[in-house]
């Protein structure tokens, strides 16, 4: 008999999630079109994970733009701006029009969190 994931008394482990795995929790709930206790029910979470998830990643708010220095170049060389997250780096002209670098960004952020 398989005990991983069990305590001694045969009763599951808790096993804490990462903001990833929550977010893909949300968005498998989301797609699913079940109750919020049907899906718990059927993934073996409690609804106390999922209310604290909503929450917690509610709080958390849209990401703003930062103003980062760049370095001085020569004349005539174009500045690149290099945006990397989970494997996937974008790599943009400094003069970018801002509208389309959100848009960009905005499409990075929903690709990391499948």
């Amino acid at each position: 008999m398989d005990n991983d994931g069990k305590t001694a008394g045969g009763r599951r482990r808790w096993q804490q999630w990462t903001e990833q795995e929550a977010r893909a929790a949300l968005e498998e709930l989301a797609q699913s079109g079940m109750s919020v206790a049907a899906f718990v029910r059927s993934k073996g979470v409690s609804t106390q994970r999922i209310a604290y998830w909503k929450r917690r990643l509610a709080q958390t708010g849209p990401t703003a733009f930062v103003a980062v220095p760049l370095p001085a170049r020569a004349a005539g060389e174009r500045a690149h701006i290099e945006i990397a997250a989970d494997g996937v780096a974008v790599r943009v002209r400094e003069d970018i029009d801002v509208e389309h670098l959100a848009r960009i960004v905005a499409a990075l952020a929903q690709r990391t969190r499948c």
